[in-house]
This record gives C-alpha cells, structure tokens and sequence, in this order.
C-alpha cells in the first residue's frame, strides 16, 4: 500500500483532507494603515504571508471526540501543506476559530460526522 500525502496535522494526527476537499489554505498579509495630522496615508506591513487554513471533513464518533478537544485548546503545533513552499511541511502554531459539527448519519458506533472549523496563526509565540 502507498503512502498518501498528508496535507494538514494537528499534533501526531493526520486529518483526511487534501485540496480542493476539505483543506483550503489561503495566506494574508498583516498591516496597520493610518494617516497622518497632515493627511498623508501611512501603512506599515507588519507580517507578510500569514496562513489561514479552513478545514472540513466526515468522521467518525473517536475523531469528532478530538477534534472538540482542539477547540477549547489556546494553541495548537499544526504542520500544514503549502504548495508554493517546498515538499516539506510547514510547521506553525495555530488555533481552532468557527468550529462546527453536524450528524450526517445516525450508526451504531456513534455517527458520521461532518467537521467544520479554521485554523488561525497565533504568531510568533
């Protein structure tokens, strides 16, 4: 059996998204803009680059159980994949925003699950 390609990790587990299913990164820059008494507009780009990732995906009872863990964490170690990076990982600290779950279908071991939330840049902490 291959190895498939991991594209986001919260800690040690591997979520089941990729591209264009589920995992959608989008980088933003930070900025502070404002003017002066003279009215001349000043803008200080503070960080460039910052990730913001929102993720979705269907799962079982065990892993909507840790993902309702995540949210309640100040931060998160995330490892995510940034195609205009190299074929690495890259690592940041992150935390859960928007989180929100729903039952697909009722089973005996507890349901399908549908996931929902995004993952934040904390910064340099």
């Amino acid at each position: 059996m291959a190895d498939e390609k991991v594209y986001l990790k919260i800690g040690e587990n591997v979520l089941p998204v990729e591209p264009e299913k589920g995992y959608t990164l989008s980088l933003q820059d930070s900025d502070s803009t404002n003017k002066t008494e003279g009215g001349t507009t000043v803008r200080d780009i503070v960080r460039m680059n910052i990730p913001f990732i929102s993720v979705s995906f269907d799962c079982d009872k065990e892993m909507l159980l840790e993902m309702r863990s995540y949210k309640a964490e100040p931060s998160l170690d995330v490892e995510y994949f940034d195609p205009a990076e190299s074929n690495e990982l890259q690592k940041d600290s992150m935390y859960v925003t928007n989180y929100s779950e729903k039952m697909l279908a009722d089973t005996e071991d507890g349901g399908i699950w549908r996931v929902t939330f995004d993952l934040e840049d904390l910064g340099n902490v």
